[in-house]
């Protein structure tokens, strides 16, 4: 009974053991460097302890280009400025700007995993890419400045650690090699005790790294040959987020994120769906509501048939000839008693018709009140001159 216990105990302990195996989770290789990221491959370690590597100094962070400090500032402090980003491509006005910088005698430190072609022939230096995979016991080596021995420090990591194969030796010191001897960590003098290290292996820098054993002492030893005396010290994001004039493209920048390029794509499809549905219209079409018919012009016109068909021309020429007078009066406040040369004219000036037209209009007014028996083409004659002067004053 006891050995039946026994091996189910031991049998539970082993599918629990196996299924745990399954369960654990990788662990994170993006190599992101940021002082914010506790990932293997971050930098917050680094980032975290930088107060006590220059306990004097104002440690700052900053995303906008080093060159814009105050200048008053930065002739009466000493200040040093770290840069930590995956790549690291300025153009060489930005390059020739921190060069500057350093030139007053600042310090400037730099480690990236690539840098572009300006950076290295404005530092007059070059470079060979060396790779080791991960889970390859890896090295590198430091100068101790105090003891001038070269220290020796390795861990079970990724390591992308290029080299230098062209060093001017006059105006740059080695600090640090690669494993196999190598140099990849230097230091450039410049005017006024001024320098700017570069380091070609950021992988050092990194959570992992630092954390394994006693690979701390490497990261104080890289950072002690800053002065200890920097008043400022900056940590700069500003190129983790530049990008070479005319490479950065938004939609590169999605279609290679695969989350964000699904999304892209799942969008762009539902657009053409809803559009592809939404071509027909589906509004009803518009009645056509009849032109409203003026009743009083209606009137008027029946009217007038009406006195026409009865032979009534005197009363006719009567009613039009009123009807006109009556608008003269309210449209130009000209008055219609005396239809004489003065009016005439003052009609004239105020339609711009020609003076002889209104005269002969008042002539055939004057002849429609006398004649008794007003004939057809008497009255079409009057009506004739009646909407000619009409026209106008409308």
């Amino acid at each position: 009974m006891i050995n039946r216990t026994l091996y189910f105990i031991l049998l539970c302990f082993l599918i629990s053991a196996s299924c745990a195996c399954k369960n654990r989770k990788k662990p994170d290789r993006r190599i992101s460097l940021w002082r914010m990221d506790k990932i293997p491959y971050g930098t917050k370690y680094a980032f975290d302890n930088l107060a006590y590597i220059f306990p004097e100094a104002d440690i700052r962070t900053s995303s906008s280009f080093p060159v814009f400090f105050d200048s008053a500032e930065q002739n009466d402090t000493l200040r040093s400025l770290l840069i930590f980003s995956p790549k690291f491509s300025p153009d060489s006005d930005e390059m020739n700007a921190i060069v500057r910088f350093a030139s007053a005698g600042n310090q400037v430190f730099i480690t990236s995993l690539n840098f572009n072609n300006t950076t290295m022939d404005i530092l007059h230096l070059k470079m060979q890419e060396k790779y080791f995979n991960e889970g390859d016991s890896t090295g590198l080596t430091i100068l101790d400045p105090l003891t001038k021995k070269w220290l020796i420090f390795n861990y079970p990591g990724l390591s992308i650690d290029p080299y230098f194969t062209d060093i001017d030796t006059n105006n740059v010191i080695v600090i640090g090699r690669d494993i196999s001897g190598n140099p990849d960590y230097v230091r450039i003098s410049y005017p006024n005790k001024g320098g700017i290290f570069v380091h070609l292996n950021p992988i050092a820098f990194c959570n992992f790294f630092l954390l394994h054993k006693k690979n701390r002492l490497y990261y104080e030893i890289a950072l002690s040959y800053l002065p200890g005396n920097s008043r400022v010290v900056e940590w700069s994001d500003y190129f983790r987020y530049n990008r070479e004039s005319g490479t950065f493209s938004a939609l590169h920048f999605i279609l290679s994120n695969r989350s964000l390029r699904w999304a892209f794509w799942i969008t762009l499809i539902l657009i053409l769906g809803m559009l592809l549905l939404e071509i027909k219209r589906k509004q009803r079409p518009v009645e056509e509501i009849p032109e409203r018919r003026n009743a009083s012009v209606d009137f008027v016109r029946t009217v007038g048939r009406l006195y026409f068909q009865r032979k009534d021309n005197n009363n006719l020429a009567a009613k039009m000839v009123g009807a006109f007078l009556e608008d003269i009066r309210s449209r130009y406040n000209i008055p219609t008693s005396v239809l004489n040369d003065e009016f005439s004219k003052k009609l004239a000036f105020r339609t711009g018709r020609p003076v002889n037209e209104i005269l002969e209009l008042i002539r055939l007014i004057d002849y429609s009140r006398l004649e008794p028996n007003l004939t057809d083409q008497q009255l079409m004659e009057l009506h004739k001159k009646i909407n000619q002067i009409s026209k106008t004053v409308l």
